[in-house]
C-alpha cells in the first residue's frame, strides 16, 4: 500500500475521527438533555419480563464495563513515568491488563449474552425492541470480543508489554492536540487498532441510543432544574379520581 495513502487513512481514523466522536458525544448528549430530558434514561424493559432475568445480565455487564472503562482511562492516560514510580513495569502492566481486563471482559460478554437471549426469547420484549437497541448490544459485543482478541494477541506476540505504550502515546498526543498523534498507531498491533475504532463508534452513538443513560448518574443534579414529569391516564392525573374525571369529560 502506498505510504502517503496509508498515512492519510490513519490520519482520518485515528486523528480526525476521535475529535468528531468527542464532539458528537458531548454536544449531541447536551442537546438531547436540553431538548428531550425525559429520554435520558435506559428505557428499561423490566416491566415486560421477569426481574430476575434482567438483573443477572445487567448486573454482570455493568460490573464488568465499569472496571473496564476506568481501567482503559487509567491505562491510556497514565504516563509511563508514573507507572514506573509505583514499580509497575511494562510487563507487569500487561499482565494486569490480561488478568483483570480478561476477567472483566468475560463478565461483560456473559451479561450481554444474557441480555441478547432475553430480548430474543421474550416475545413482548422482542416486539418492543428498536433497531437501536440491537445496534447497542451487537456493537458492544463486537468491541468486547475484539478486546479479548487484543488480550490474546498480547499474550502471544508481545511479552515485553512495550506495545501498550503506542496507545498511551497516541491518547496523550490526542488530548494535547498534537497533529501527528496518529503516527503512534501505524506500527501498532492490528487487533488493538480495530478495537479502538469500534470502541470510538460506541461513544459516537451515545446521544442517539439508550446508551445516553451513561450520563444519568453524573447529570442527575440537572434533573432538579427541569419541570416535574406528570403521569396521566387518559388525561386524568395518576392517583386522582379517574371516574369523576371521565364523567366530567363526557359532560364537556
Amino acid at each position: 500500500m502506498d505510504t502517503d495513502f496509508t498515512h492519510f487513512i490513519y490520519f482520518l481514523i485515528y486523528q480526525v475521527f476521535p475529535y468528531v466522536v468527542i464532539t458528537v458525544w458531548i454536544v449531541g448528549s447536551l442537546i438531547r438533555v436540553l431538548t428531550h430530558p425525559y429520554t435520558v434514561k435506559s428505557q428499561s424493559s423490566e416491566l415486560l419480563g421477569s426481574k430476575k432475568e434482567i438483573n443477572w445480565g445487567a448486573r454482570l455487564f455493568h460490573l464488568g464495563i465499569i472496571f473496564l472503562f476506568f481501567g482503559h482511562v487509567f491505562g491510556l492516560l497514565g504516563p509511563r513515568r508514573l507507572l514506573e514510580e509505583f514499580g509497575v513495569s511494562p510487563h507487569l502492566n500487561q499482565m494486569i491488563e490480561i488478568v483483570a481486563g480478561g476477567a472483566c471482559a468475560v463478565l461483560c460478554l456473559v451479561g450481554i449474552g444474557l441480555m441478547i437471549y432475553r430480548r430474543t426469547a421474550n416475545p413482548r420484549i422482542r416486539k418492543t425492541s428498536r433497531h437501536s437497541d440491537w445496534l447497542v448490544l451487537v456493537l458492544l459485543a463486537v468491541v468486547l470480543v475484539l478486546g479479548a482478541t487484543c488480550v490474546m494477541n498480547a499474550m502471544l506476540y508481545d511479552q515485553s508489554g512495550e506495545g501498550l505504550f503506542d496507545f498511551v502515546n497516541w491518547a496523550i498526543a490526542l488530548i494535547t492536540f498534537q497533529p501527528d498523534a496518529y503516527t503512534h498507531l501505524i506500527d501498532a498491533a492490528t487487533p488493538q487498532k480495530i478495537h479502538i475504532f469500534f470502541g470510538l463508534c460506541v461513544f459516537l452513538i451515545v446521544p442517539f441510543t439508550r446508551l445516553i443513560h451513561i450520563w444519568s448518574g453524573y447529570a442527575s443534579p440537572v434533573y432538579l432544574l427541569r419541570a416535574r414529569q406528570q403521569m396521566r391516564m387518559n388525561g386524568a392525573p395518576m392517583g386522582g379520581d379517574f371516574t369523576a374525571h371521565a364523567m366530567k369529560r363526557e359532560q364537556d
